[in-house]
């Protein structure tokens, strides 16, 4: 998470998706949030669902086997991932152990095949969606709420690979660029900039599953006149436990190179349960994840949260069938 002291008012910047928080009192407008936000993410779950079988991804042949191929970052499988998360904050600013968010976002990842041995290119584009946002007013020295509104969109673009040295174990490594785009509807939820910078990624495939790590860079390139520089990554690990379950998490962590000391880094750990079953002709992970932070901001960060995520498997649209 970054902070960006503009037009007198302290404000999240969206592109570190990782970083809204939570409360434990909800007002009226807390709770209509979050009526709105269930109601959004089952409503696009559903719809992602609703594909008929000429519309669904060949699958591999067990719950187990595509559970697995959804964990890799690498993996050949187009889906359609949708997030509902809600985070709580703590900091020292007046206010911020109050303060909480719901967020919904939309992730399409569509890999690309590239030749014959397992090379891909992926573009994954996520459309964040806050269904209310805190912000700090340092004008009125507390925190007011933005109503739902569109923050920045951020994608990935990379040229990805799963190198096998048996039928179960092998590596998994990508290479190549993420992005943010200026699409923020409201001045408290976007960094108004345009931003990009290079991405990498590594991992393990074994019997058990997958592990590894994902890092990114973004530095500004047009738009608001000031330095954006914030390195941004996610941990990740999914262990079979067998017919479609998985010990699984994606903890997403941050740094912030122009921010003082004590508001760089943000970081959280993470644990998961999911579970990958048919639903129809239409194959769906599901998946519940809660992570604490023992790292954030000193001024405001986030403490706690938690992620619901409905994951459809789909035909990748821009392929010939």
């Amino acid at each position: 998470m970054q902070f960006i002291v503009k037009h007198g008012r302290y404000r999240v910047d969206s592109s570190t998706v990782a970083d809204r928080e939570v409360c434990q009192t909800m007002s009226a407008f807390k709770k209509r949030s979050f009526a709105q936000a269930v109601a959004l993410f089952v409503f696009a779950g559903s719809v992602a669902n609703a594909q008929d079988g000429a519309g669904t991804a060949p699958a591999p042949a067990s719950a187990d086997q595509v559970a697995k191929e959804l964990s890799n970052p690498a993996g050949s499988l187009a889906s359609l991932v949708n997030n509902l998360e809600y985070r709580s904050f703590k900091g020292d600013l007046p206010g911020a152990d109050s303060q909480d968010t719901w967020l919904y976002s939309f992730q399409p990842v569509l890999p690309f095949p590239v030749g014959n041995e397992g090379r891909r290119i992926i573009f994954r584009p996520l459309i964040p969606v806050p269904l209310n946002q805190p912000y700090f007013d340092s004008s009125e020295l507390g925190f007011d709420d933005d109503d739902i509104n569109l923050g920045d969109v951020t994608f990935d673009l990379v040229y990805a690979g799963t190198e096998m040295q048996s039928d179960e174990s092998g590596y998994l490594w990508g290479i190549g660029a993420n992005g943010t785009i200026p699409t923020a509807t409201s001045d408290n939820l976007g960094g108004d900039q345009w931003r990009i910078g290079p991405e990498v990624f590594g991992g393990v495939v074994r019997p058990w599953g997958t592990a590894g790590i994902l890092v990114g860079h973004q530095w500004d390139m047009a738009g608001d006149n000031y330095d954006h520089s914030v390195t941004a990554g996610q941990y990740f690990y999914a262990y079979g436990l067998g017919n479609g379950w998985q010990l699984a998490s994606g903890p997403n962590f941050s740094y912030d190179w122009n921010a003082d000391s004590g508001e760089r880094w943000t970081v959280p750990l993470g644990v998961g349960l999911a579970k990958t079953t048919k639903l129809g002709s239409t194959t769906v992970k599901f998946q519940a994840q809660a992570f604490y932070y023992v790292e954030q901001p000193d001024s405001f960060g986030p403490d706690w949260g938690l992620k619901f995520s409905i994951t459809p498997v789909i035909r990748n649209p821009f392929l010939r069938r």
